[in-house]
């Protein structure tokens, strides 16, 4: 008799136990309705989708997708106007230094960065861009904008 209480105190307990443990659908579902929810409040973006057509693919485009699709950012993002270039300033051709003029120790022009053959002035550094490539390095040059001469780097 008392054989048969505990086993039926066990088997409530089994049987308590394996509902507590299924417990994680039944969780993801408030989940899922929370989340419908909070997102029916929010604006959203429209669609903007442009498909590109890819080369080489064999496989005929399945029709069903086991990748879930990213979802579109906030609309602060789509609001922001696109950065602007920082404008380029005008360029001179350098001009040919007198050879009167061209003794004693002088600056070398500062070579802009990921522009081939340009320089700026080393006494206008903040001043437009001077093209250099008709003159071999180590050269006397004219400054166009100050009249001042430097050598090319």
């Amino acid at each position: 008799m008392h054989a048969r209480r505990i086993f039926s105190v066990v088997v409530v307990l089994l049987l308590l136990g394996g509902r507590c443990a299924n417990a994680d659908p039944m969780g993801d579902f408030f989940k899922k309705v929370g989340q419908s929810i909070s997102k029916a409040f929010q604006p959203q973006p429209t669609p903007t989708e442009t498909k590109k057509k890819t080369r080489g693919s064999r496989r005929p485009p399945s029709r069903e997708s086991n990748v879930p699709e990213p979802t579109p950012g906030p609309p602060q993002e789509a609001s922001k106007p696109p950065k602007e270039e920082p404008s380029i300033p005008a360029v001179l051709p350098a001009l040919a230094a007198p050879p009167g003029k061209a003794k004693g120790d002088m600056p070398y022009g500062i070579p802009v960065p990921g522009r081939k053959g340009l320089i700026m002035s080393p006494y206008l550094p903040e001043g437009n861009y001077i093209d250099a490539r008709a003159f071999a390095p180590g050269s006397a040059v004219k400054d166009p904008y100050t009249g001042k001469i430097f050598l090319v780097p």
